[in-house]
């Protein structure tokens, strides 16, 4: 049978550092997008593609982890990294919003909130505490997905045809509820993570062979054509690829040597610390930001300077916060293995 391959010269091996740096520039990509946002800036440059490199990136890197002993012990481990982050941060932006913001919260929000799962019940949910949280409902099915999928790591096309399958029904599930903002949050994202474990496996193993035939043909179909038939194309992975490729190809190999090792080191600290900072800055340099202006400066309707003033104070705090809630968190025993 014919196959599509494509080889490396050696299998990776260690720790990619330009993965790393990758998982820095998608962070500050997301900042600028909500900054941007605060601003009443157009998104011309879709900044928002920060989340697929993100998306992309957790496939790579599951796909290369050799760490796997099951699904359970993946979940919980998994999970101890992420949840207890989430659920301060969850707590403390719950409470201001009910005592601060004077937003209505009800127990059913609550709970799917601590659960993780709001974004699958629709937007009203995915958006109602803080609209960047449904970030961990995304990184919760991502995991999930990687547990059915990942006997399908040595079979290249089924796994291909497979993640076709499972990102066309979501997609046109959640088109056909009618929920736009969960449609762009988890249906529009899916098919990067399988485009990603592909990725990895080609790093792990040095090579990626698909055989040409009915499986990658089925596969081609479902992820191209019955979308498309519905009004729908899976693009924000390839421009995600993109700003990847321009990062890891272009600009990171023409630094100074000088300038390449501090670059890859504030964006390895940057990556290192993104889920935090994912979860604690859009509040600040957002809602936080209009009401301590209101309330300490009586700046009922701030100008863009005003507003950005305070955007950098909300990041400096978040930067600050978010090595903190790491460093407090990593000094738990059960979690600091994780």
């Amino acid at each position: 049978m014919a196959e599509l391959r494509i080889s490396l010269p050696t299998p990776v091996s260690g720790r990619l550092p330009v993965l790393d740096e990758l998982k820095g520039v998608a962070i500050l990509l997301v900042i600028l997008y909500h900054g941007g946002g605060v601003l009443g800036w157009r998104n011309t440059l879709h900044f928002d593609l920060g989340v697929d490199i993100f998306v992309v990136l957790s496939g790579i890197g599951l796909a290369l982890s050799s760490r796997y002993r099951g699904p359970g012990e993946f979940m919980a481990r998994r999970l101890s990294r992420i949840m207890p982050a989430y659920w301060i941060v969850l707590t403390i932006y719950a409470l201001g919003s009910i005592s601060l913001l004077q937003r209505p919260t009800t127990a059913t929000d609550l709970i799917l909130h601590y659960l993780g799962v709001h974004a699958w019940f629709g937007d009203a949910h995915a958006v109602s505490i803080n609209d960047s949280f449904w970030y961990i409902t995304l990184i919760l099915t991502l995991y999930g997905l990687f547990c059915l999928v990942r006997p399908l790591l040595e079979h290249p096309a089924r796994l291909l045809l497979a993640g076709s399958v499972i990102s066309v029904t979501i997609a046109l599930g959640l088109f056909y509820w009618n929920q736009p903002a969960a449609f762009g949050f988890l249906g529009l994202r899916i098919p990067g993570f399988f485009v990603g474990l592909l990725i990895g496996q080609l790093l792990k193993t040095g090579r990626l062979s698909l055989p040409v035939g009915a499986a990658l043909g089925a596969a081609l179909f479902v992820f191209v054509y019955v979308p498309y038939t519905q009004g729908i194309v899976f693009h924000p992975t390839v421009a995600g690829l993109a700003l990847m490729g321009i990062y890891a190809l272009t600009i990171r190999p023409a630094l100074p040597p000088g300038a390449q090792g501090a670059t890859g080191r504030v964006l390895k600290f940057l990556g290192d610390h993104s889920l935090e900072i994912f979860l604690i800055h859009q509040p600040l340099i957002r809602d936080y930001n209009v009401y301590l202006l209101g309330r300490w400066f009586n700046i009922i309707q701030p100008g863009r300077w005003t507003l950005l003033v305070g955007m950098v104070i909300g990041l400096a705090v978040t930067l600050v916060a978010s090595v903190e809630l790491r460093r407090m968190l990593q000094k738990v025993p059960f979690l600091s293995k994780a």
